[in-house]
């Protein structure tokens, strides 16, 4: 099944915007990886970074809620998850 996982980002302030940029790397390598495993298939950036969109595959909403749960920047996202047809 497909999945679209609607990420906000909001950082609360200048300190916690730096201690995301700091884990852009890691992500960066992570979103590799579930690109390379088939899991991502796709991902959306909005121009002022505050919201992402991912394509995923997925048995079930909790188990792409899992998978999302491994991304470092997790800590700092709002997610929604929808199936798609």
């Amino acid at each position: 099944m497909k999945w679209m996982v609607t990420i906000r980002f909001n950082p609360r302030d200048a300190q916690q915007q730096a201690e995301m940029m700091a884990l852009l790397p890691q992500e960066q390598a992570h979103v590799q990886v579930q690109r390379e495993q088939h899991v991502l298939d796709a991902i959306y950036i909005s121009a002022d970074r505050r919201f992402v969109w991912l394509i995923m595959d997925g048995d079930s909403q909790e188990s792409v809620q899992q998978r999302v749960a491994t991304f470092p920047l997790y800590p700092y996202m709002q997610t929604e998850i929808t199936q798609l047809g």
